[in-house]
């Protein structure tokens, strides 16, 4: 009864409002409307305002007015009445969407919000995206576009979406040049690095991740992309841990030894609970079981995903690294003797080896007949090397000494 009571009161708002010809008070009016069905937080009322407010009895700009302080007042309803409002809104003014961009975009920014308070990532990222950027009969500012672009980029990541972050992460990337704020620069590094760790470019992920921990935003910097409590510091050891990371996990070669060289000589890694792995794996020292199973702990989900090989991408990763690291103890070895070694079958461990000399990632022959494994160290090379140098260097010697004591060498060669 007091629901009904209610609606009654807000429709004799409605009735009296639409009776005033001057247009600055008959919005005024419809504030007041607005106003009584909040206070009320009667649903039914609110979207009995919508349906009014949005008919073809309202003028446009009485409309777009009234529906602005509408969107204001949303913000003093239940979430759940909130949400359920302004999704009705968005339908019924998506034909006309073109006269209402502001109004939308209020709209949308809330409902983001309220998805985000539910950790409904990909629904808020959706509603974001359904913002107008280039709208034609509005200027926004660089500013804007791209913080808009990385908030979305950030929740599609959150939403295990790497496909459509990459997206607005591609539109951010055209907006950098011409904005420049040190915040939404930094958050879309951010952003980016997580991207490609999420399409397994370790590689380039470790090093994207290694320039974020070198450089975060300073204390005075601020946005509402970064969380408040996240310090400096804090933000940089997060970064340097997930280079860590990505470097274990790409595919074992002079580059991946290189990456892990630069953060084993970094001071900063020594004080983090990976230090001790990165350090083994630099040393190109062999991971046992349980080592392997520890660091499998701190790893994202997608880090130990299944491959159409059967394999996770982190036992591929252990397995290549375990490969090199067997490589550098021994000249030669058994398929039966690698597989043993690398807890894996000998098959497998022939078609690892096998792929990781065709890309010159490790060096080394193969003999199927026999079935072994000769590995190449490139120190061997090296000596070999100086020790041809050095018999040509003596054969040399040895005919200047026979020309010097009177024997034709040139005459005795043809």
């Amino acid at each position: 009864m007091a629901s009904s009571s209610g609606d009654a009161d807000v429709s004799g708002l409605l009735e009296n409002a639409q009776a005033i010809s001057d247009q600055k008070k008959r919005v005024e009016a419809y504030f007041k409307a607005i106003d009584t069905a909040v206070q009320q937080a009667s649903t039914s009322s609110c979207l009995r305002v919508v349906d009014h407010i949005l008919s073809g009895d309202v003028s446009q700009w009485v409309s777009r007015d009234t529906l602005q302080y509408f969107c204001g007042a949303l913000g003093r309803l239940p979430d759940v009445s909130h949400k359920e409002i302004a999704e009705y809104i968005l339908n019924r003014v998506q034909p006309r969407a073109v006269n209402f961009e502001e109004q939308v975009t209020l709209l949308r920014e809330q409902l983001a919000s309220l998805f985000e308070k539910e950790s409904d990532w990909s629904s808020a990222a959706n509603v974001l995206a359904g913002i107008n950027l280039d709208a034609a009969n509005r200027v926004l500012d660089d500013r804007f576009k791209l913080g808009k672009c990385v908030k979305i980029t950030r929740l599609y990541l959150e939403a295990d979406d790497a496909s459509r972050a990459e997206v607005f992460s591609n539109r951010a990337a055209f907006l950098l040049s011409t904005c420049k704020d040190e915040a939404l620069s930094f958050e879309y590094k951010r952003c980016y690095a997580r991207i490609l760790d999420a399409k397994r470019k370790f590689i380039e992920a470790a090093l994207r991740y290694y320039e974020i921990s070198q450089g975060p935003p300073s204390s005075s910097s601020s946005s509402t992309l970064v969380p408040p409590a996240a310090s400096s510091a804090g933000l940089a050891e997060e970064a340097l841990g997930c280079a860590i990371v990505c470097a274990i996990l790409a595919a074992a070669g002079p580059q991946r030894s290189r990456v892990l060289a630069t953060l084993h000589k970094d001071e900063r890694c020594g004080k983090l609970a990976l230090y001790p792995i990165l350090q083994k794996v630099y040393m190109e020292r062999i991971l046992q079981p349980q080592e392997v199973v520890d660091f499998a702990k701190v790893l994202k989900p997608h880090q130990k995903a299944k491959l159409p090989d059967g394999t996770t991408v982190v036992e591929r990763a252990v397995t290549e690294h375990n490969l090199q690291s067997a490589s550098k103890l021994y000249r030669n070895i058994s398929f039966g003797e690698l597989g043993r070694l690398l807890s894996i079958d000998p098959l497998r461990a022939e078609k690892v080896a096998a792929a990781m000399i065709s890309e010159e990632r490790m060096s080394g022959t193969i003999d199927q007949i026999d079935g072994f494994i000769y590995f190449y160290n490139e120190n061997e090379f090296v000596q070999w090397d100086g020790q041809i140098g050095s018999l040509c260097n003596d054969v040399n010697g040895i005919l200047d000494l026979m020309q010097s004591k009177g024997y034709n060498v040139e005459a005795s060669q043809s």
